[in-house]
């Protein structure tokens, strides 16, 4: 047995234990693979939810990026657009963050703007990458999110082997924000429709 396939055992081993701290929200799918897991049995506006490990290779280690992904069937219109969360400024006390996009797309970033759950989550968390997908062709959105804990790194030089799980407080937030947004995407998809 290699090394790397040590390192990749470790790495679905904090995958496994991270899915179990959300436990009460979500049930993991039994079927799942070296760097997924599906969540089942919630009740949460989101379809096809996802918390994965995104590989990067390295000469001397392995870094696992975690990110959740999941996907809301909605029909924005004709176009297909990426709007994603920004952060502004340096220092924590003039921080800000909001929602960018085409201007085909500021009904719906003045939404996700507007809801008084979402970006104030979005400050507390400090998201890696916070995303919104909409697919024309197929009616849907997928949101990619990336949250600040459940990464692996293992590095040979120097030696370092990381990860972090979420705090109950970030678990909490992490539904929430899930919850949220798919909310949010569903009603402007109602909202268009009406139009």
């Amino acid at each position: 047995m290699d090394l790397y396939s040590i390192i990749d055992r470790r790495a679905q081993q904090m995958l496994r234990d991270t899915v179990s701290r959300f436990d009460a929200y979500i049930g993991p799918d039994a079927n799942e693979g070296e760097r997924e897991v599906a969540g089942l049995d919630h009740r949460l506006a989101a379809d096809d939810l996802v918390l994965e490990h995104r590989l990067s290779s390295k000469l001397i280690g392995r870094i696992y990026t975690c990110r959740w992904r999941w996907k809301v069937a909605v029909d924005l219109g004709t176009t297909s657009t990426v709007i994603r969360l920004r952060y502004r400024g340096w220092k924590p006390s003039n921080r800000t963050a909001g929602f960018v996009g085409p201007a085909h797309s500021s009904a719906l970033c003045e939404q996700l703007n507007a809801s008084a759950v979402l970006l104030p989550l979005c400050m507390a968390m400090e998201l890696g990458e916070l995303s919104i997908h909409y697919h024309a062709t197929e009616r849907s959105c997928e949101v990619v999110l990336r949250p600040n804990y459940g990464d692996f790194v293992w590095m040979l030089i120097p030696p370092v082997k990381y990860g972090r799980q979420p705090t109950p407080a970030e678990v909490d937030s992490t539904v929430l924000l899930i919850h949220e947004i798919s909310l949010i995407l569903q009603a402007n998809g109602a909202l268009a429709l009406a139009s």
